[in-house]
């Protein structure tokens, strides 16, 4: 669900404000590498869970930080979100 609560930001007020842009790409980005994880360790009963797991928490972690009003880029995928964006956190 990251991904979709992502699209919405982006959608309504993503446009509006490229601090808000920049998250809900993060958003979207990391929900991606995050269904990405789950199709691909579907089969391995223990890692799959787990690694998606992981996923899970570090976007509730950045999330509390964005609506906190710290700028967290998460690697990698902030560089895409930033320069999709046109926001340098």
């Amino acid at each position: 669900m990251t991904w979709l609560s992502g699209i919405i930001v982006f959608i309504t007020e993503g446009q509006k404000d490229k601090r808000l842009k920049f998250h809900s790409l993060q958003s979207i980005f990391l929900g991606i590498l995050g269904t990405i994880i789950d199709l691909v360790f579907f089969f391995i009963p223990f890692l799959g869970p787990f690694l998606l797991f992981l996923v899970w928490l570090y976007g509730m972690y950045i999330a509390f930080k964005a609506y906190s009003g710290v700028d967290v880029k998460v690697p990698v995928l902030g560089d895409y979100a930033a320069k999709y964006s046109e926001y340098t956190p």
